[in-house]
């Protein structure tokens, strides 16, 4: 696939929705490819805590919807065994690359086969798995975002690969924000840990499209 920036094209997110963030010609490259995983066409987007995976994730699907019907997200918040991402790791660059390990037994395994992929849920507040697992059939496109969703393991079987970010005090602003500021040193060092892990995947060299916000 033919790599092209997105670094000064985005129109204005006036309304908060990340609509003027996608590209039709991501839309397009996903109209135009057989499936990849099973009957599914795997769609990662990457970036650092702050960048707008979620928001962008989120209009893209919605973008999709119009075409394909049924557009699953899954989202690394969900995934994530806390803030250690995978307990038993030596750290969280470890964590990251084992996490694409988890995430292809869980979710594309089983799709391979026509089966429904499934995976745990994290709880936050309850800081363990919880009793509830998430089912993700094999609809039409499947939208995973979240750091380290678009690692080298994961992206290889994606149609489109999408990597996000935006300047870091930016984004420790938007993070602080949102999940307030008693985070900002659990953050710092999640920041760290995330760039080591981005820079070892080379995961913004890997994937297929970028956007700054």
């Amino acid at each position: 696939m033919t790599a092209y920036d997105g670094t000064g094209g985005a129109s204005p997110d006036r309304n908060g929705s990340g609509e003027g963030w996608v590209d039709p010609r991501w839309v397009e490259q996903v109209l135009l490819a057989p499936p990849s995983v099973g009957m599914v066409r795997l769609v990662c987007v990457d970036g650092p805590a702050g960048s707008g995976k979620t928001t962008l994730a989120t209009a893209l699907a919605a973008r999709l919807e119009q075409t394909f019907g049924d557009v699953a997200v899954v989202h690394g918040d969900e995934v994530y065994e806390g803030w250690p991402v995978v307990v038993g790791t030596r750290d969280r660059v470890e964590a990251f690359a084992r996490l694409a390990d988890r995430l292809d037994g869980w979710l594309l395994q089983r799709w391979r086969h026509g089966y429904d992929g499934e995976h745990p849920r994290w709880d936050w507040h309850a800081r363990q798995w919880s009793e509830s697992t998430v089912l993700v059939p094999p609809v039409p496109v499947v939208i995973l975002e979240g750091v380290g969703l678009a690692s080298r393991t994961l992206r290889a079987h994606a149609v489109l690969s999408v990597w996000i970010d935006a300047d870091d005090d930016v984004r420790l602003a938007r993070v602080l924000a949102r999940d307030g500021e008693s985070l900002r040193a659990e953050m710092l060092t999640w920041q760290r840990d995330e760039s080591a892990w981005h820079l070892l995947d080379e995961t913004a060299e890997g994937c297929d499209v970028r956007r700054r916000t």
